[in-house]
């Protein structure tokens, strides 16, 4: 099991090495360290470079101070203010260990709380001046909680949901939803709140209403979010729910999105947010009916594109999920488009073609004629090491001759009680 300590017992045993030993500051962490680590300590949450030699505050202690107190004041002067959140915003992004300092020492209520006013503030007069001072608090809260979403709670759903709702400003949207995403990742009960807030609604307009890039690529990055489940600590997560949710109330955006956006950067990011939602037959249905036709103009837009042609097997992967699409995409002449993508893409083809076989064997002689078996074998002399079980696996359900390996082999010993 892994040891921790805190923050204090790690700065005494440096202050002990420096004290005791005459040692110097430096020597004196580094002698810490690897005795800590000799005895398997986790320091990954510990800040290691203390001005221990000057008696001082870290870095972190005296900005999370200083910005508590001046975010009290009865006349709080934004230019002290937004300094300090740089500095706190510098810090928070040197490593992990920074952004718990700095939890643990109160500003997420700090920050929650200067938001709200700034927030409020910015809905009265709609300055430009509040709404810089908005966006300065979000990055930083973006910093503070980068593999650190416990800290979210109900009022910072509260203002994620009233800037989604009232304010138009597209670089506070912007940074509104690159916080929440960040809020999502491995974290379901933040995930299970922000659905719950009805953010769906929200998105769905955005993504209708704007021809920002960033915008709308943000708005897909928080769908995708939503759709994780990779919170080890929770055993049964609803990410199958909130994809069939999203689905219905997305899908139909999403393929307008498709048709009206072919070109990189923003055709990856929309069909790799449609394969996330496809977890049902009927969503498997609706996007082949609305977008099949878009992902055949895709494929022959951006065929020496590595990054779309990725995104779009994946799309392939997911629409033939539903037996009755896979028969469709067949008709309509997927399969010589999957064999030559696969002479050039190797691994995401074998998963397209591994699923538009499976349970449906009457194609494997249209991908044979085009000289499948081939491809594949050439493949795997090439990649065996990569993903040879995949390649194998493809060859296997085309029903082609494949060399299975015994995985593990007995040593003939006698076994005895």
């Amino acid at each position: 099991m892994v040891r921790v300590i805190t923050q204090e017992t790690y700065d005494d045993v440096v202050k002990e090495n420096m004290d005791e030993f005459d040692m110097s500051p430096e020597e004196a962490i580094k002698e810490a360290i690897a005795q800590f680590e000799a005895q398997g300590v986790d320091l990954s949450n510990i800040i290691k470079d203390l001005n221990l030699n000057t008696g001082e505050e870290h870095q972190v202690s005296l900005t999370v101070k200083k910005l508590k107190e001046l975010s009290n004041a009865a006349q709080n002067n934004d230019e002290p203010i937004l300094e300090q959140l740089d500095i706190l915003m510098r810090e928070c992004n040197k490593d992990i260990a920074h952004r718990v300092r700095a939890g643990k020492e109160g500003i997420y209520p700090a920050l929650i709380n200067l938001l709200d006013l700034k927030q409020k503030s910015y809905l009265n007069v709609n300055n430009e001046k509040d709404a810089a001072s908005i966006i300065k608090v979000i990055n930083t809260l973006i910093a503070l909680m980068n593999s650190q979403p416990d800290l979210l709670d109900r009022k910072g759903v509260e203002i994620i949901k009233k800037n989604l709702d009232e304010i138009e400003d597209e670089s506070i949207l912007i940074a509104t939803l690159k916080w929440t995403a960040v809020c999502c990742v491995k974290h379901e009960m933040n995930r299970q709140m922000i659905f719950g807030a009805g953010i769906g609604r929200n998105l769905n307009n955005l993504l209708n209403k704007t021809n920002n890039i960033e915008l709308i690529s943000e708005c897909l990055q928080v769908i995708r979010k939503l759709t994780l489940d990779d919170d080890v600590r929770v055993e049964f997560g609803k990410a199958h729910e909130h994809a069939r949710e999203l689905g219905a109330e997305l899908l139909d955006t999403l393929t307008r999105l498709l048709e009206n956006n072919m070109k990189p950067p923003l055709v990856s990011d929309v069909m790799c947010t449609i394969a996330c939602l496809l977890v049902r037959h009927e969503l498997c249905a609706v996007a082949a009916e609305r977008g099949a036709a878009a992902l055949f103009t895709v494929l022959a837009d951006n065929y020496d594109d590595v990054t779309v042609v990725h995104q779009a097997t994946k799309l392939i992967t997911a629409l033939a999920g539903n037996d009755d699409v896979k028969r469709q995409l067949v008709k309509s002449g997927i399969v010589p488009i999957i064999v030559s993508l696969l002479s050039r893409f190797a691994k995401n083809g074998c998963w397209a073609i591994r699923n538009m076989v499976a349970r449906c064997r009457d194609y494997n002689s249209k991908f044979k004629e085009l000289g499948i078996e081939d491809i594949l074998n050439q493949t795997y002399a090439i990649f065996s090491q990569d993903f040879g079980f995949d390649i194998k696996s493809a060859l296997r359900d085309l029903d082609c001759d494949v060399k299975l390996d015994e995985q593990w082999t007995g040593k003939g010993v006698q076994m005895t009680n």
